[in-house]
């Protein structure tokens, strides 16, 4: 059983959690802003400013670092980088957090989603941001919809998983104390 942990750049682990008991359950991926908090061991990066910061760092010496193909070239083809396919039509914020929910989806049985807030909430007054909310919802709904063999949890989430949601018979949560007490025996 192939289990993986995705960490939102809001991921809050509790400091006294031995990181290393929660990596031999699975792997971590996230976004670039979790790496220093919590080691992540897949880091994605779809910002091109960015990416080349942290190219200029050697960053992808510390983890495996995945980068959009299309900005590969416009970086120089930098070496040690792992690359992937696609891009946003939407105006959508925490990018890296939906690349990362498609890069484990088909390897993993179990995703371990980790300071992912999908409850209701009222709509935002200003409509840009309720657009780039609603894209984001939309969007990790669809990549558990899509991956009904993959059973998604969510860790630690606070409140009821929002309607968006419901129906999706492969989308549950726990408590970050449950699931290593299920995945550790």
């Amino acid at each position: 059983m192939n289990v993986t942990w995705v960490l939102a750049d809001a991921a809050m682990i509790d400091p006294m959690q031995d990181l290393a008991a929660l990596k031999t359950i699975g792997s971590f991926w996230g976004g670039w802003r979790t790496w220093r908090a919590y080691a992540t061991d897949n880091v994605v990066c779809h910002d091109m400013k960015q990416a080349n910061v942290l190219l200029k760092r050697n960053f992808q010496t510390q983890c495996n670092f995945y980068i959009p193909n299309a900005i590969y070239p416009l970086l120089d083809r930098p070496a040690g980088v792992r690359l992937y396919e696609g891009e946003f039509v939407h105006d959508v914020d925490r990018q890296e957090e939906i690349v990362a929910l498609h890069l484990v989806a088909t390897a993993s049985d179990i995703v371990l989603m980790v300071g992912f807030d999908l409850a209701d909430y009222p709509k935002n007054p200003d409509k840009l941001i309720e657009n780039r909310t609603q894209h984001y919802r939309n969007l990790v709904k669809h990549v558990v919809a899509t991956n009904k063999r993959t059973q998604w949890v969510l860790v630690d989430h606070e409140g009821e998983i929002g309607k968006l949601y419901a129906g999706l018979d492969n989308l549950t949560k726990d408590s970050l104390n449950n699931v290593i007490e299920l995945l550790t025996n």
